[in-house]
């Protein structure tokens, strides 16, 4: 789920004077002018414009890939992004709902139309007060539900279905740039010098075990409609949950030294991310929990992993559905060429990658149904056959 992607875009928006919206993001205001002058009072206010990470500095010995790439190639890194196997939950939500709420509005509409018709109920029975008052109590809770799951719930759902599969970020080491692949409702395309970026790494916290997180990447814009900042951020959320501060920044120094150094400078990734929609690795994926600090339930909790077998199940299905709810997306031409990426074989990912899961769930469904009903799988070649 892209909750932290949205946040990053709500906060430079402007609300109206009043608004719960406007009201945080006047104290968040407050909050960080009170910082500066903390700064300022200590003699550290030169901290205000000093990154975090210095792109030239080197912070680890170690490099390691933390199973975030996509693809490695002698000029660019794809890399994942952290929130994009946050899935599933709100889509067994939100679908549930929706089952409810469809065959519920055509209940309703066969009813008064039968009515409207025929004058009678959908049954053939006459028409009394009771049926009437129990139609029009229906109706006046089902409106504003609808509407209210139209107007406020969708556009949350959007957030891990009807969207992109997944958030990339691409550093490519020709050009210099770090782009942002995203949709449109959480920033869209975007393209920054790669010594505008920071990565947000304290130099001197400690690296203490199950302190980790995520790598987050950060970029000044003048880009903002915040009435109570003058300058905007933009950025990224990168990899998976690092098991601790060490192991955070030997993740930034494998991307940090590609970009410096060269595609040489830094291994092959250990195993390269797939993009390929798979309901056993949705469950896989949602079993093992892992969390900022490494805390992997699959690694650790292997006894409590089983025990919540089930739950795994439904909430992977959930997980896979929103994947197949989703589509997969690819940077613009522009940035495509100056990446040196084949046309033809972009093409082709892209009609695969949209293509193919919901071909092969269509066949997996058939099979398990004509198994559960005892029919004969072959009953679909027969047809098209003639």
């Amino acid at each position: 789920m892209y909750l932290l992607e949205w946040m990053v875009v709500l906060d430079h928006k402007r609300y109206k004077p009043g608004s719960i919206w406007d009201e945080q993001q006047k104290k968040n205001a407050e909050r960080e002018k009170k910082h500066e002058k903390k700064l300022f009072a200590q003699g550290l206010g030169h901290l205000l414009t000093t990154k975090e990470s210095d792109i030239h500095e080197s912070r680890s010995e170690e490099v390691d890939d933390n199973g975030g790439i996509y693809r490695k190639t002698k000029s660019y890194l794809d890399v994942c992004t952290y929130n994009d196997d946050k899935r599933g939950l709100l889509t067994l939500a939100f679908g549930v709902l929706v089952y409810g709420l469809i065959p519920w509005w055509i209940g309703d509409i066969a009813q008064w139309w039968s009515i409207i018709d025929k004058g009678v109920a959908i049954n053939g029975d006459a028409l009394d007060v009771g049926y009437i008052l129990v139609l029009l109590v229906s109706v006046g809770v089902l409106l504003p539900v609808t509407y209210v799951f139209a107007r406020y719930l969708f556009g949350v759902w959007r957030l891990e279905a009807f969207t992109m599969r997944r958030l990339m970020v691409r550093f490519n080491r020709e050009t210099r740039k770090v782009y942002l692949l995203r949709p449109g409702f959480l920033g869209g395309v975007k393209a920054y010098d790669w010594e505008e970026v920071d990565a947000i790494l304290p130099k001197n916290m400690p690296n203490h075990e199950g302190i980790g997180g995520m790598l987050v990447l950060a970029v000044k814009t003048e880009e903002n409609e915040n009435p109570y900042r003058d300058f905007g951020v933009d950025g990224a959320f990168l990899g998976l949950p690092s098991r601790d501060y060490q192991h955070l920044l030997s993740f930034w120094e494998y991307i940090r030294r590609f970009m410096e150094d060269g595609a040489d400078a830094v291994p092959a990734p250990k195993r390269l991310r797939s993009k390929w929609p798979n309901p056993l690795s949705s469950m896989w994926t949602v079993s093992r929990l892992s969390l900022p600090g490494g805390f992997d339930l699959g690694r650790s909790f292997l006894w409590l992993r089983l025990a919540l077998t089930p739950v795994f199940v439904i909430w992977g299905l959930g997980h896979y559905a929103s994947l197949l709810l989703s589509y997969e997306g690819r940077f613009p031409k522009a940035i495509r060429q100056a990446s040196g990426e084949s046309e033809l074989r972009s093409w082709l990912e892209l009609l695969a990658y949209n293509l193919l899961p919901l071909l092969y769930s269509a066949v997996g469904l058939w099979l398990y149904y004509a198994w559960r009903h005892g029919l004969d799988w072959r009953l679909p070649l027969r047809y098209w056959a003639g």
